[in-house]
């Protein structure tokens, strides 16, 4: 049964890309978490320095269904809040009920509940 999904992802602004750029990802904890993130799929540093911003919101049936949608569409599944790339290793999925995972290299990781519960008040 379809529900509705919340994706957050670490999204980079302009200004730190130049200076990403510029300096390396040492340069700023929100590269650091992203790189983390994207690697290794740990979201730990993301998370305890508020780097994920809730960008999406997608209908969907489960989380590979959620995963479909946010790389392929159907874009009328899709209510954006801010810039989204595509749905990839260490992005943040919450269900309906607010149970959230990682995406992983291959599949989903359930977040730990102590993540789990910073990521749900940084977004309220």
């Amino acid at each position: 049964m379809p529900q509705i999904f919340t994706v957050y992802q670490i999204v980079l602004d302009d200004d730190l890309v130049d200076l990403i750029n510029k300096e390396g990802f040492d340069c700023h904890v929100k590269s650091k978490a992203r790189l983390e993130a994207m690697m290794k799929g740990d979201v730990r540093l993301g998370v305890q320095h508020d780097c994920y911003t809730k960008v999406a919101e997608i209908v969907a049936d489960n989380l590979d269904h959620v995963f479909h949608v946010g790389n392929m569409g159907p874009e009328d599944r899709i209510e954006r809040f801010d810039q989204m790339h595509s749905i990839s290793v260490g992005d943040i999925i919450a269900d309906a009920d607010g149970n959230c995972s990682v995406v992983a290299k291959f599949g989903f990781t359930p977040l730990a509940q102590s993540l789990n519960e910073m990521v749900l008040k940084a977004a309220a």
